[in-house]
């Protein structure tokens, strides 16, 4: 064992092969299969794909997720006949069914006798029937026509074997500018502010005579948040404020379809997000009961993927679902997302379960034989024979089949480190943008996250509402809106030992994105104990500029830079050159219980980033799991008590790499021995479990 990785402790009598309890999700069946449309095909074709499934190992299916017209032909007419048939032919087959709700492709007897639920762009045009996702989830027309053809499905098939699970609708997303929306709009804003006077005070609206005489005089403005793609010049408030407004109107929209099915079904409740942040997830999951994505990455982009599975992994004491990723490629008219090879799809896929995961669906069983999306990857064609390539679909399923008990029996480790991310600072930077490079994801992903992954540093992905205590260090990366119970928490954990590493532009913005009129963070500058100067751009002048310090590695800021008046705190580096010339650039205070505070001003470089989460690492007594290849996962895993039980190895890379375990241990596929420096093949998988006592 390479003496720079010192030994994780456990517990010496736990067992790999203890059994989990029947009550804990994480003893669930891991679960492959695909989403089918049984409705575009005869009935004399349906067992034919059944059999077909159950050939490739298959045990899981999502149905119904656009079948509307199918189950409702008419307005109150229902006909479910055909599709307990297709559940009887999975239950008989041993394939469990995933039931989505059918509404995000409204029938158009509902959309023409109805036109007042289809979405009103920002423009004023209407949507038109024959998409999908084109209604407006506010509308109370569209609701009551939701709740009851879901009732009406949970009360039919709620009590049917072959059921897992449900789906609310399908990748939601999106907003609505019509009259009955604005409506709800200005109801919304009159719950929060009271009066429209409280409303032009909070949120200045004298500058550009923008203040209101009542709330009905408000627009709703285009407000693409999570991305700067979109020019965005209407006022900041204005804009955050629409955003929540429409993620609460999703919210309710997820919850009343839940409390549809819960009268008839008790079997968990998800939805497929997508990674686009202008849907709060964070939110929307905490109505469902376990957490769902779609993810189309292709081969050169699994390191993307990862923060995306992470993320999840920590929202719900159960494993994520992968709801729809590619079986091979992805398309529709033009090709994208490719799994180039078998290899990949199995990497990818393996990546997904190890990462925390206990489902995958691939999207789509069958091709569709007219309509959209006819050249979208799928594992049978439309005339019913097997894509290439469907072997590594074989293949994956009889491992994961092999290794489901040591799967059940172990969890991802939790982490000691955890790195926030927040939907509401994607907005604030789309909204707001201090510069044209500073998209949230790719920024929050490249700068902060990716550089602890490829450093093989254990980590969480969290939200700012969660649980600190579980974690000895957090980072806080460009968190601009930080909220007054957010603080206090974060204050009083580390007042308790917490180590935190605050990014540039954190707490700069009021709840209401505003700046702070008192002082440059609005009081967050006490728990690192200097005060804030104010910001200045290094734009032009990165090459002039640098942090010096004492044993600090020498930087160039990027992007923005914020300078520090030291009070209780000391610094560790400061500028020279430019405007912010011998001030303070990164300070750190030490508290009585051996809690720290790191202050970083500027975007970091990946030396100076992984320089600071180091000390802190080293003050916390945090140690690493692995090292190696930057393109190496090396994924603890435990038991229901926490002792390491073993690691799941992934390289995500198309070419050999090296990794070095803390403990020594053999590979359940294969038989080889993981001790020392292991050489892996390009996209290996290795399920190392722990030999001998930990040391």
């Amino acid at each position: 064992m390479d003496p720079s990785i010192p030994a994780i402790p456990q517990n010496p009598s736990a067992s790999g092969d203890a059994a989990t309890s029947p009550s804990d999700p994480y003893a669930e069946p891991i679960l492959i299969g695909a989403s089918w449309y049984p409705e575009m095909w005869e009935a004399s074709e349906w067992p034919k794909d059944v059999a077909r499934m159950q050939e490739l190992g298959f045990r899981i299916v999502r149905l119904f997720e656009f079948a509307w017209k199918r189950m409702e032909p008419q307005e109150g007419v229902f006909d479910f006949a055909w599709a307990r048939e297709v559940l009887d032919l999975c239950h008989a087959a041993g394939i469990r069914v995933m039931i989505g709700t059918p509404t995000a492709a409204p029938p158009a007897w509902l959309t023409e006798s109805y036109p007042e639920v289809l979405q009103v762009k920002p423009d004023g045009r209407v949507a038109i029937h024959g998409q999908r996702k084109h209604f407006n989830h506010h509308s109370r027309r569209y609701r009551e026509f939701c709740a009851r053809i879901v009732e009406e499905m949970a009360r039919a098939f709620g009590d049917h074997p072959a059921v897992h699970s449900w789906q609310i609708d399908n990748e939601m997303s999106g907003s609505d500018y019509g009259p009955e929306t604005r409506q709800y709009f200005h109801d919304w804003l009159k719950a929060r502010f009271g009066t429209i006077e409280r409303l032009n005070e909070a949120w200045g609206l004298q500058f550009w005579s923008q203040a209101y005489d009542r709330f009905e005089q408000i627009p709703m403005v285009t407000a693409a948040v999570g991305t700067i793609e979109v020019p965005e010049r209407h006022h900041p408030s204005l804009l955050m404020a629409q955003a929540r407004f429409q993620n609460d109107g999703w919210s309710d929209f997820i919850a009343a379809q839940c409390a549809c099915i819960r009268r008839f079904s008790e079997k968990p409740i998800t939805s497929n997000m997508t990674e686009s942040p202008g849907m709060h997830w964070y939110q929307h999951n905490r109505v469902l009961d376990a957490v769902g994505v779609s993810c189309y990455k292709d081969l050169e982009h699994y390191n993307w993927t990862l923060y995306i599975f992470e993320r999840m992994r920590r929202e719900k004491a159960r494993p994520y679902w992968l709801l729809e990723t590619a079986p091979n490629w992805s398309a529709g008219g033009r090709t994208w997302n490719i799994h180039m090879h078998g290899e990949g799809l199995r990497c990818m896929s393996w990546l997904s379960l190890l990462l925390g995961g206990s489902m995958i669906l691939y999207w789509q069983w069958r091709q569709h034989w007219a309509g959209q999306e006819m050249l979208h990857g799928t594992l049978v064609t439309a005339a019913g024979d097997f894509r290439p390539g469907v072997d590594a679909h074989r293949l994956l399923c009889a491992e994961v089949a092999g290794q489901e008990s040591w799967l059940q029996a172990s969890r991802v480790a939790p982490a000691e480190v955890a790195v926030l991310y927040s939907n509401e600072a994607a907005w604030a930077l789309s909204i707001d943008p201090h510069d044209d490079g500073v998209v949230y994801n790719k920024v929050w992903r490249d700068d902060f996250y990716l550089p602890l992954v490829e450093d093989h540093i254990w980590r969480d992905v969290i939200n700012e509402t969660m649980d600190f205590s579980p974690y000895r260090i957090l980072v806080l990366p460009i968190l601009p809106l930080l909220r007054d119970d957010t603080r206090k928490r974060l204050a009083e954990w580390v007042e308790a030992g917490g180590m935190l590493l605050v990014g540039p532009m954190t707490g700069t913005r009021t709840e209401e994105m505003t700046i702070w009129r008192d002082r440059v963070f609005g009081g967050f500058e006490d728990l690192f104990g200097a005060e804030g100067l104010g910001g200045f751009s290094p734009k032009w002048m990165e090459d002039r500029i640098t942090l010096i310090g004492e044993s600090f590695p020498t930087s160039y800021p990027r992007i923005w830079c914020e300078g520090y008046r030291l009070q209780t705190a000391h610094a560790l580096a400061y500028y020279r050159g430019g405007y912010g010339d011998g001030e303070a650039a990164v300070v750190e205070r030490v508290f009585p219980s051996g809690g720290r505070v790191i202050a970083c001003g500027t975007f970091p470089d990946r030396t100076l980033y992984l320089h600071l989460v180091h000390r802190l690492m080293d003050a916390a007594g945090v140690k690493r799991h692995s090292a190696g290849d930057p393109t190496v996962l090396a994924i603890p895993r435990c038991d229901a008590q926490g002792n390491l039980q073993g690691y799941g190895i992934v390289n995500i890379a198309e070419k050999p790499a090296h990794v070095r375990l803390a403990n020594p241990g053999i590979d359940r596929l294969t038989g080889d021995r993981f001790e020392g420096d292991t050489l892996l093949d390009p996209l290996q998988i290795a399920l190392v479990e722990l030999t001998g006592e930990v040391r």
